[in-house]
């Protein structure tokens, strides 16, 4: 697969590396601060441009530490692509206040707290939220302008059906004006693009039994004019669901897509098989799946994670691929595993056997 040349995002005037990072994984405490410089680095070394990022990752850490890692590699601020995130903030919170604290629908915590740092995640996806926001970000990244913006965590995982009226009360043109300050920041050449997180991952995948989270980005691009979805967990080597309806709506409304979580949160990459599914435990139906689709890619010598990859990147809509790494290591073979000549039998298996959608775009 020829990853050498960049893609244009959407119908915006942006070209992107095929292979991006995902900088979530670098965020986390367990990370230390070394090995994400040089995992940064190292990504660098093997030609990605695009870097993604959000303030919710590590609570402001990774922001920071892509910044710096940028920042120590001398080259012009126009070489490379910054994406990072509205509508989640870091708001200080120097003594612990647990009123703060409220939970997703799993149970989980929907604004955690760091105790390191004592910044609390809060949500608001107003025009005067997304400028402070915006601001917040330059700063910790330490450059005066990001690429891209991309609304984060509009779904069920995470709001309720109530919350989810005020986000959108929030973003409204005729309400607190998110979307027409993030669609000024564009036309006002400040950013390129603007983005919209499309997940399916454990905390909402009931959302995605019914048409329940279709629905939802429906009423997301009718709100806002997005240039691009990153579809996380929709659109992988396990998980096409986003076929149904996502991608022909990307189709129809010329909205690029970025492609995350290639590894299913972990569990592609992990040939043990012990890793999470999309943040939760993986049922007995994606192991026997996923046993099934190893058997053939061990027919043809190519490692699962390799398949995973490379089929995010076949669809067309598809600009950037975006693998979380924690090492220099995980970069590298990031980039060793999308240049993998992968025989088109693999592929024809793969469908034949039921393994894969038939309507999916392959190498």
């Amino acid at each position: 697969m020829d990853i050498s040349k960049t893609r244009s995002l959407g119908k915006s005037n942006l070209s992107v590396t095929p292979l991006g990072f995902g900088g979530g994984t670098i965020g986390s405490p367990f990370v230390p601060t070394v090995d994400a410089f040089s995992t940064v680095r190292a990504a660098w070394d093997s030609g990605v441009r695009f870097f993604d990022t959000a303030p919710r990752y590590g609570i402001g850490r990774s922001e920071r530490r892509l910044g710096m890692a940028l920042g120590d590699i001398e080259a012009p601020r126009d070489s490379y692509h910054i994406n990072t995130k509205v509508g989640k903030s870091t708001v200080p919170e120097p003594t612990r206040d647990e009123s703060k604290k409220t939970y997703c629908a799993d149970g989980s915590v929907r604004t955690p707290r760091d105790q390191r740092t004592g910044f609390r995640i809060a949500f608001d996806y107003s025009a005067k939220g997304i400028e402070s926001q915006h601001q917040d970000s330059l700063q910790r990244l330490g450059i005066s302008s990001v690429n891209t913006l991309t609304i984060h965590d509009i779904d069920y995982g995470y709001h309720s059906s109530d919350q989810l009226g005020e986000v959108f009360q929030q973003l409204s043109k005729n309400g607190a004006g998110g979307a027409t300050f993030l669609e000024k920041l564009r036309s006002d050449g400040v950013i390129n693009a603007i983005g919209a997180g499309c997940n399916l991952e454990a905390r909402n995948a009931f959302s995605w039994e019914s048409s329940d989270h279709e629905d939802l980005i429906d009423r997301l691009v009718e709100e806002v004019d997005l240039d691009f979805l990153i579809i996380a967990g929709g659109y992988t080597l396990l998980e096409t669901r986003a076929l149904r309806r996502i991608l022909p709506l990307c189709e129809q409304k010329q909205i690029g897509v970025i492609a995350a979580t290639p590894f299913a949160g972990g569990w592609l990459f992990d040939p043990k098989h012990t890793a999470s599914y999309m943040y939760g435990k993986a049922p007995p139906e994606i192991l026997e799946k996923t046993l099934k689709i190893e058997t053939i890619c061990d027919k043809y010598n190519i490692p699962l994670a390799a398949a995973a990859l490379q089929f995010q990147l076949s669809h067309p809509l598809v600009a950037s691929v975006i693998p979380g790494s924690k090492t220099p290591e995980e970069a590298i073979s990031a980039d060793k595993l999308t240049r993998l000549e992968i025989p088109d039998q693999l592929w024809s298996d793969l469908k034949s056997r039921q393994l894969l959608d038939n309507r999916a775009p392959t190498p």
